[in-house]
């Protein structure tokens, strides 16, 4: 007899956890939706109205588990910020990989250089060249006239080709010269950067 009624209190117990399994099983599948409105108070419902989306937030279960936090959608300017720490991060990154120390960016920095120097020592030395074969085609001509004689075409064709010529010149020297601040520029910024990341 004892033994039956250990079995339908067994049994009943059994039913009770299948209930309550099934509740629960129940319970996750349906959610809720906790959400902040327009006046700052937490809202519970089971759908979300669209203008309250983008600030952020819970789904929850109906006993009041929360299951996900989603969070409020970023501002273009909070996005912007976002993608240039990102930006700064992986930067940061490859500056270190590249040096070891600042000797290195300094050495790196010469070894850019040298080749931009060299263009541009040649550049000069070209625009002096072209000034003196102007000078003394112009100094010929201007004799020519004192003495009577008729500047040729040739002559006067010679001086526009070598003033073209210095033109071309003097624009290839102007970019050099801009390469080479740019690229001094960038190396003292890196510089900047590793040691800014040195004490950090």
């Amino acid at each position: 007899m004892q033994f039956a009624t250990t079995l339908v209190a067994l049994g009943a117990v059994l039913t009770l956890m299948a209930a309550a399994l099934q509740e629960n099983s129940q319970d996750e599948r349906e959610v809720l939706y906790r959400y902040t409105d327009e006046h700052g108070v937490k809202v519970l419902n089971d759908q979300i109205p669209p203008r309250y989306i983008a600030a952020g937030y819970e789904v929850l279960t109906l006993s009041g588990r929360i299951l996900e936090v989603v969070s409020p959608e970023l501002t273009k300017e909070q996005l912007s910020k976002k993608q240039q720490r990102e930006t700064q991060a992986e930067n940061d990154r490859k500056l270190r990989m590249r040096y070891n120390s600042v000797a290195d960016i300094e050495n790196a920095r010469k070894r850019k250089l040298i080749t931009v120097r060299q263009d541009i020592a040649a550049l000069n030395a070209n625009l002096f060249s072209l000034n003196n074969q102007i000078n003394n085609s112009e100094a010929a001509a201007a004799r020519a006239q004192r003495n009577g004689d008729m500047v040729t075409p040739e002559q006067l064709e010679h001086i526009a080709s070598l003033r073209e010529e210095k033109q071309v010149v003097q624009q290839r020297l102007k970019r050099r010269k801009e390469e080479e601040q740019k690229i001094n520029a960038e190396f003292d910024q890196s510089i900047e950067r590793y040691e800014a990341l040195a004490v950090q």
